[in-house]
């Protein structure tokens, strides 16, 4: 049996992988795809040419149907010689795949599946990586509908393997091995409240009474949710039964470390823009601490890890902990559009001023520092410290941050998250050290689940690899510390390094270790970090915050340039100062021909330079913008600094009627409903450049 487990020719369970296929060429089309899964099912049967036009292109006329079947045949025939073999027979009106003495995943799973040793199960579920073609759709009926068909058989079939795994293992008083088992069935059949039992009772065995608990919690929830009932009376008095042995003290058992709290902490809601923000508080230590995750949360679902509820009580015991799901993420609002950085700054803003907090440590970690880097650049006066573990200051590859992601790359992890969705998590990369932990993997394929939908997790994601903060270090005036795990393999210690040479006074601490999320190995040693930092960090006075400043050059076409001859020139300020007031602008400059102006957030200089542009345009008179961000000193009510240089200089750029803005503006902004459409480079002595400009438009 060990020659049949080499690596299938034909891989068709949880996707589909072709050794003769190379990803992207015009063989590997969807419909050459489904022609070819197609084929190796029928176990050498040839088809007729008719059956296929009709299966894959039903909704053509049938002479177009066969023709683009001859061309698909063609191509692939062509791909797949290029191997040293012929795999297409054709014979006249007839078309197979011979597969002799090739493999094919599904028949490797069969043939194991129909055995009778528990090795030969082991290898079948590890085989059945997920369902047939997972994520394949043609939107042809007939395909459909045979697809439908082999997806629901071969299920089946897993389900009795996993079954039979499930029985040898009890039957064998193997509490440990039983465990993978029936959390994959579960994955495969979520109703089956037989196995969410025998869950309850092995977590139980081994004196895992949360485990046991949050099992039947996960159990109820899906009940609740696709059935609208409660579980059975069984599964309920084993509940009980549980409760009552975790409350009872057993002599000699110590309590189980990383308790959950008793019934979760309250979930609060907050109202941000329009937007319903959920936060928790635990913990009553003398300051505060906000602590944004990356990428996807779940507040209430973090409580089911005895692992990340440990360290969750481990910052409650030194801080008043303040924690949030993201707006479109988790029990905050869902379907929200695509967030900016800003409004997620925001969010954090009205969470700190609902719980009462005037100032704070942030804490973020992986994607959730860049907000708290913008957020410690934008508002020092509200931060007590900065803590940044995992982050990074920019997603994408570029010659100056090579050790960002390129394009390729991102397209493949943005892929692997779609098919993956929903499956024990993979955390070869986040948590190597949990890689072979099956309870862990289930729990942060749940937590995962729950924290967002497929598709706004890729879209999510794919939104923090955009973002770029590389110009807004050096504006963070905080007291900062950075940690870095040494063998991370989703942030690389470089970024860490890059991020700490670029913030003033960044305390950089490298761990050893290769596990990204905050809960993996050795999380004490991250805690005991954090807390000796901030047990020693000291305010910095400094009068420079960050700030985005808009100009302004304004002309009247009608008179000469610099002439102040036309009333219109002298009427349009006090419209303009109604137009700032309502933008939460302050104007630092007000000529007859220039206006700079001053605001805490990007998107707010943006949207005012067009209401400025078109209530000027309206009344004859020309504006040519420029948005800048950077940090601005601010001295007995002077502003100066590089970025007012900047912000004018780019104004020159502009032509009539154009709105300006650099690319680190731009970045920030990644989510917003605006169109970006590049228009050169700046260079301006002095200033280390070059600075590359866009023009911006909203998107109707």
């Amino acid at each position: 049996m060990a020659n049949s487990m080499r690596r299938p020719f034909l891989t068709l369970l949880g996707g589909f992988d072709c050794a003769g296929l190379a990803a992207g060429s015009p063989a590997s089309t969807r419909k050459a795809r489904a022609l070819v899964a197609y084929l190796a099912l029928q176990t050498g049967r040839s088809q007729s040419r008719e059956k296929l036009a009709t299966l894959l292109w039903g909704g053509v006329a049938e002479e177009q149907a066969r023709a683009n079947l001859r061309q698909t045949l063609s191509v692939l025939r062509r791909a797949l010689g290029a191997t040293g073999r012929e795999w297409l027979v054709i014979k006249g009106d007839r078309v197979a795949l011979d597969l002799r003495d090739a493999d094919l995943d599904v028949w490797q799973f069969e043939v194991l599946a129909a055995g009778s040793a528990t090795d030969d199960f082991e290898k079948a579920i590890a085989l059945y990586a997920g369902e047939l073609l997972e994520g394949f759709n043609l939107a042809e009926e007939p395909f459909e509908d045979w697809l439908r068909t082999e997806r629901e058989r071969l299920r089946l079939i897993a389900i009795a393997v996993l079954e039979n795994l499930i029985t040898r293992h009890i039957a064998g008083n193997e509490a440990g091995a039983f465990v993978p088992a029936a959390t994959r069935l579960l994955s495969l059949d979520p109703l089956r409240e037989d196995i969410h039992r025998a869950l309850m009772r092995a977590y139980a065995t081994k004196g895992q009474f949360n485990l046991a608990l949050a099992q039947y919690q996960r159990c109820a929830d899906t009940l609740r949710k696709q059935l609208g009932v409660q579980p059975e009376p069984e599964t309920q008095a084993l509940y009980q039964d549980l409760r009552a042995r975790r409350a009872a003290p057993v002599a000699g058992r110590p309590p189980e470390k990383g308790a959950p709290f008793e019934g979760r902490p309250q979930t609060l809601y907050v109202k941000s823009d329009g937007v319903n923000i959920a936060y928790q508080v635990t913990g009553d230590g003398p300051f505060d601490l906000v602590y944004v995750q990356g990428w996807v949360s779940n507040l209430d679902y973090a409580w089911e890890s005895p692992r990340l509820s440990r360290v969750l009580h481990r910052l409650g015991s030194f801080c008043r902990l303040i924690r949030i799901d993201k707006r479109g993420t988790g029990l905050s609002d869902r379907g929200t559009g695509f967030p900016t950085l800003e409004q997620r700054m925001q969010d954090v803003r009205a969470v700190l001023d609902a719980v009462g907090s005037l100032k704070t440590v942030l804490f973020g970690s992986s994607e959730g520092g860049l907000m708290c880097m913008l957020f410690a650049a934008s508002y020092p006066e509200r931060t007590t410290a900065l803590i940044l573990h995992g982050a990074y200051a920019r997603g994408l590859w570029s010659s100056d941050y090579p050790w960002g992601r390129t394009r390729e790359e991102l397209e493949e992890e943005l892929l692997a998250i779609e098919r993956e969705w929903g499956r024990p998590a993979d955390l070869s990369r986040a948590a190597p050290s949990l890689v072979d932990n099956m309870v862990e993997r289930e729990w942060f394929a749940a937590y995962l689940r729950n924290s967002a939908s497929p598709a706004d997790a890729v879209a999510l994601w794919r939104w923090s690899v955009e973002i770029d903060a590389c110009d807004i270090l050096p504006a963070i005036r905080v007291p900062t510390l950075i940690t870095q795990r040494t063998g991370d393999r989703w942030v690389k210690p470089e970024e860490g390094r890059y991020l700490a040479s670029r913030i003033p006074g960044a305390t950089y601490v490298e761990l050893p270790g290769d596990d990204h999320i905050i809960w993996g190995a050795d999380a004490d040693r991250l805690m005991d970090e954090i807390r000796r930092f901030l047990a020693s960090a000291q305010p910095v006075p400094t009068e420079s915050t960050l700030l985005t400043v808009l100009h302004l050059d304004i002309q009247d076409p009608s008179t000469p340039e610099n002439s102040s001859s036309s009333g219109r020139m002298k009427d349009w300020q006090d419209d303009a100062f109604r137009q700032l007031r309502a933008a939460d602008g302050e104007a630092i400059d007000l000529q007859d021909f220039r206006l700079v102006v001053v605001f805490r957030q990007p998107s707010q200089a943006i949207a005012c330079a067009f209401d400025l542009r078109d209530r000027l345009n309206h009344i004859g008179l020309n504006v040519r913008a420029a948005v800048q961000i950077g940090e601005c000193e601010r001295h007995h009510g002077l502003y100066a600094g590089p970025v007012l240089r900047l912000a004018a200089a780019l104004a020159g750029c502009a032509g009539p009627g154009d709105i300006i803005v650099s690319r680190t503006v731009r970045d920030l902004v990644i989510g917003a409903n605006r169109s970006f459409d590049p228009r050169g480079q700046l260079d301006l002595p002095g200033i280390p450049g070059p600075w590359p400009y866009f023009s911006v438009e909203p998107i109707s």
